[in-house]
């Protein structure tokens, strides 16, 4: 009886390992391995700029400058542009308001009276590896960061991507190919 227990035992916890590894197995084939660093393409625009694909960051921000929220028939919209050194050009954005982001201030930006800031989040539609998505992001003036856009981890899991930190633009070099 005690060897019968111990077979069904040792059954359960092989069947469970095979379960889970091949649950892993299919949500990592969904998934494609990028660089740190990799071109995203402004839809509404075709702008393709170079985002920082940030695993310790939640969400994604763009560089945004002078942010003008205001109301419009009871909704929040906020008007920007987008500008950055590497950008050619300077884009104009007026959309709604989707929520308000708390980010946590960073460590060089002194602990004042609050920890946290907030942030306007709009909706903006990516084209990343050929593949469109409608992504969430923040709005923060980045022109002194070398990318105007990073995607944090809630866009890294919405485009399927998992980032090593030892490459850069696997985009440009898969398309090279071609």
């Amino acid at each position: 009886m005690k060897l019968q227990i111990n077979k069904i035992c040792y059954f359960n916890v092989i069947l469970c390992i095979t379960t889970l590894s091949l649950i892993s197995t299919t949500a990592m084939a969904s998934k494609s391995v990028y660089g740190y660093l990799e071109p995203v393409t402004l839809i509404s625009d075709d702008v393709t700029l170079t985002a920082k694909l940030d695993t310790g960051a939640e969400t994604a921000s763009i560089s945004a400058q002078d942010i003008q929220i205001y109301e419009k028939d009871g909704k929040e919209f906020v008007k920007f542009k987008l500008s950055h050194p590497e950008l050619k050009q300077t884009l104009r954005y007026d959309l709604p308001i989707i929520r308000h982001a708390k980010i946590k201030k960073r460590a060089s930006e002194g602990q004042k009276a609050k920890t946290h800031h907030s942030r306007p989040v709009v909706n903006m539609q990516i084209g990343f590896d050929g593949q469109r998505h409608n992504i969430m992001v923040n709005l923060i003036d980045r022109s002194h960061f070398s990318t105007p856009m990073l995607l944090g981890r809630r866009a890294l899991e919405k485009v399927g991507a998992i980032v090593d930190s030892t490459v850069k633009n696997t985009l440009l070099s898969k398309n090279d190919a071609f």
